[in-house]
């Protein structure tokens, strides 16, 4: 999983290197885009690390003190050659053991619960949005329920999540992400996508009468979004593939 992980991080990396130079206004606001994205995942992967570090730290703190206090009640006690890094340990004494352990269980501690800010909400959308690029939707899913936990009106989580649930094959959630979002938003882009995804569910479950009224309103909300279009002939002639437009997304604002 990291080496797809991060195969696919460089490829994206060595892209943007190649084509920033020459890029225009647009072409280069979206390269920026998918730079913070990367900065993001690089940020959020070291973060996992540090965390993962930690914990391996403590379990080795504990082994250590178990391992001392097993010597101390006598087990094992005959080898004496041994006895005196037993009873240093890590860090020299028992003392300084017991002190580390504290230390990193401290560390990580579950935090009691505050008033999360939207900073934290955004920063776990640029997480799922980075996932959604990396195609890791599982991953993506996990930051974009926490975006949408502390920040439930956040129509760009909503819209990441509906079509990670629906790319996961999940299509009960994802209709229920596009059903709460559509009312609630006035982007007529994002309100266009969660149409068109409804349309491909209804018509991947054969209904497709429902499948056109959903890509005729994905049309109508957004006409420069092609996929609806193709998508009724796809309905039409019972043959092709549905486009669910998520490429559209990679790199939204």
């Amino acid at each position: 999983m990291l080496q797809h992980m991060f195969a696919t991080m460089n490829e994206l990396l060595d892209d943007i290197l190649k084509h920033y130079p020459s890029a225009k206004d647009k072409e280069k606001q979206e390269l920026d885009q998918q730079l913070t994205l990367l900065h993001s995942m690089s940020d959020q992967i070291v973060e996992e690390w540090l965390r993962f570090e930690e914990k391996l730290a403590l379990v080795r703190t504990q082994n250590n003190i178990d391992a001392v206090h097993f010597t101390a009640q006598g087990g094992m006690n005959q080898a004496s050659a041994g006895s005196s890094s037993t009873e240093t340990g890590m860090s020299g004494n028992p003392a300084s053991s017991a002190k580390l352990l504290q230390a990193c269980q401290d560390k990580i501690a579950v935090k009691p619960a505050v008033v999360i800010d939207e900073t934290e909400s955004e920063e776990a959308i640029q997480c799922g949005q980075g996932y959604f690029v990396l195609k890791m939707y599982s991953h993506a899913i996990r930051h974009l329920e926490q975006a949408v936990r502390i920040q439930p009106d956040s129509m760009k989580a909503r819209i990441y999540l509906g079509y990670s649930y629906l790319l996961l094959g999940r299509a009960q959630e994802a209709c229920n992400h596009f059903h709460f979002m559509i009312p609630l938003t006035d982007n007529n882009k994002l309100k266009a996508l969660a149409y068109n995804a409804l349309g491909c569910i209804s018509a991947m479950q054969k209904n497709t009468e429902k499948a056109q009224h959903y890509f005729q309103k994905s049309h109508f909300a957004d006409p420069t979004i092609p996929e609806p279009i193709s998508n009724i002939k796809v309905c039409m002639l019972n043959s092709g593939s549905l486009q669910y437009g998520e490429k559209r997304m990679e790199y939204m604002a």
